[in-house]
């Protein structure tokens, strides 16, 4: 479903990818081209700590986050840059942290 979604976005948009798990591991970052698809590739298996990608972010130099994910980890520290949650209805509706971020649901 995440991967159908970043497809759509990539016809509207190029952006960049950052795979974490509980770290960002920077040689697996890469630029997904606008109008550019790509099929389903899972490359990070540890568990999961929302700080890592909003430090990387928050180096950076990004308007923005997108966050694919089951929304079950720890709250992270604030971002610099607007930052948003994507994940199922069933784990938006029991998050494990509460945020006044968006949510965005996807089927």
């Amino acid at each position: 479903m995440f991967f159908a979604e970043l497809n759509k976005l990539s016809n509207l948009a190029e952006f960049t990818v950052i795979p974490f798990d509980t770290r960002v591991d920077e040689s697996l970052v890469y630029t997904w081209k606008k109008g550019e698809n790509r099929k389903v590739e899972r490359v990070m298996y540890g568990g999961t700590c929302f700080d890592a990608p909003t430090e990387y972010v928050n180096k950076g130099k990004f308007d923005g986050h997108i966050l694919l994910t089951d929304l079950m980890a720890p709250k992270p520290k604030a971002s610099k840059c607007q930052r948003m949650w994507m994940t199922t209805a069933y784990y938006a509706q029991r998050p494990y942290f509460q945020t006044n971020e968006r949510i965005v649901v996807v089927d």
